[in-house]
């Protein structure tokens, strides 16, 4: 079986990317509503980073509140981001394409930013070595003291726990999809997502230089988490 190519997907994906955002990711818009009001700023003349910006639904959001700040759009995906480069276009925001993992671009991408934010990305980076060196470069990029702060799904802790996310994800599915195409979604979620308990995404920020570590936001499988930077 030919091993799936993540950034292919989402290049493919781009155009409809909000559509199935929504009808794929549980409480999604009300999980970025709920980001957003956790962001513990009151300056509004800040650089903001977001990572894996996708097709930039939380940086509008984001800008929405901070409209005067300048932001930085990252993600591997030349697709989503031609369509956040439109949703953006009356804000004071650039974009920088790069894999995560790639350390030597990650390393080029300029600015020191008081602000990281991010949305269902990291749990699509396979293994806790990977996830972490892609934390890790991040990170050099927040200025210390700066808050980083991100939605995205979880693994269970147990077997009852992983039927139970499973079992919510497929009636989630089933509001918008037919039950073949829910099968399908499920099977391609299986093979794209790689998520982890709440407690090893600690540890991850943890590592990558963070303190000060709070669980803002929790709905099923979907919660919100933050740290700062030491």
């Amino acid at each position: 079986m030919k091993k799936m190519d993540i950034k292919e997907t989402f290049d493919n994906e781009a155009k409809e990317y909000d559509f199935t955002s929504r009808a794929v990711n549980i409480y999604f818009d009300e999980a970025l509503e709920q980001l957003v009001k956790n962001i513990k700023t009151n300056d509004k003349n800040i650089a903001i980073l977001d990572v894996c910006c996708g097709t930039g639904i939380l940086t509008e959001k984001v800008a929405k509140s901070f409209p005067n700040a300048n932001f930085t759009g990252v993600d591997f995906s030349t697709g989503m981001v031609d369509v956040a480069k439109a949703r953006m276009k009356n804000y004071d925001c650039k974009f920088f394409i790069s894999d995560l993992l790639d350390d030597k671009k990650m390393a080029k991408l300029s600015g020191d930013f008081d602000l990281i934010v991010s949305s269902f990305g990291i749990h699509n980076i396979h293994g806790m070595s990977e996830k972490q060196r892609a934390l890790k470069n991040v990170m050099q990029h927040l200025k210390t003291g700066g808050q980083y702060i991100t939605c995205d799904i979880l693994k269970g802790i147990n077997k009852k726990e992983i039927e139970h996310f499973y079992n919510f994800q497929k009636q989630w599915l089933l509001k918008t999809y037919s039950a073949e195409a829910t099968q399908n979604w499920l099977d391609l979620l299986a093979e794209e997502d790689d998520p982890v308990a709440l407690k090893d995404n600690f540890d991850l920020l943890e590592n990558a230089g963070l303190k000060d570590l709070k669980l803002y936001w929790k709905k099923e499988f979907l919660a919100i988490w933050s740290g700062t930077k030491k």
